[in-house]
């Protein structure tokens, strides 16, 4: 697993999550290049949770999550950790290495904060994919408000809108860009390759009033 298929993998899980944070593992970050998770710890990106109480066994292919069980030191025994085999099998007590009872939290803002620099598109398969943006932060995050306000409007007037499949073209969508913020103002070239990830149009777009509809005070 690369840097970009891990963000992938934690936008997705973000995706779906019902609070503002997500739990990652001693296990995954185990996955993880050299270097990312020391990278985001050295960031204060990462805050360190409570122990796992629950694991996933490697007593045998079978890799049942299991209660943990730990058992303090006594005299020069030291503390363990094991997972008591319940299962036909009957594996007995299956060792379990304290380091993979760790796990941090890793908050959406943190997390905001580390997708800066990057974008997600949708992949081939269900799983999104990460790369670098070309776009500045200042841009991104102007765009965004953009965006926000575009489907304010829009739902103000009952007209759809998708921004995975805006209407008209680049250059109707860059014509109100430039007006409603200097930090949007760009050559079509350099305006086309910020907007990648950030945002799709739909196959075939004509030419539209969608926007001048919207905003009529950036187009008397």
């Amino acid at each position: 697993m690369d840097a970009a298929e891990v963000l992938a993998s934690l936008t997705a899980r973000f995706a779906g999550a019902k609070t503002g944070h997500i739990s990652i593992t001693a296990d995954e970050v185990a996955e993880w290049p050299a270097g990312l998770f020391n990278k985001l710890h050295a960031q204060a990106l990462l805050t360190k949770a409570e122990p796992l109480q629950v694991l996933e066994c490697r007593g045998c292919e079978q890799a049942c999550f299991m209660p943990v069980n730990v058992l303090p030191g006594e005299g020069k025994r030291a503390a363990r950790a094991f997972i008591a085999c319940d299962k036909p099998q009957n594996y007995g007590r299956v060792r379990v290495d304290f380091a993979r009872l760790r796990q941090w939290q890793l908050t959406r803002a943190s997390f905001n904060k580390l997708m800066q620099g990057w974008i997600v598109t949708p992949g081939k398969g269900k799983t999104p994919e990460a790369k670098k943006s070309k776009a500045p932060v200042s841009f991104r995050v102007t765009l965004g408000r953009l965006l926000d306000e575009i489907e304010t409007r829009a739902a103000k007037q009952q007209l759809p809108f998708d921004r995975n499949a805006l209407p008209g073209r680049k250059v109707d969508l860059q014509a109100l860009a430039d007006k409603f913020d200097p930090v949007l103002e760009h050559t079509p070239r350099t305006f086309d390759d910020y907007l990648d990830g950030l945002c799709a149009f739909k196959r075939g777009a004509r030419q539209t009033d969608f926007y001048t509809r919207l905003f009529p005070e950036f187009f008397k």
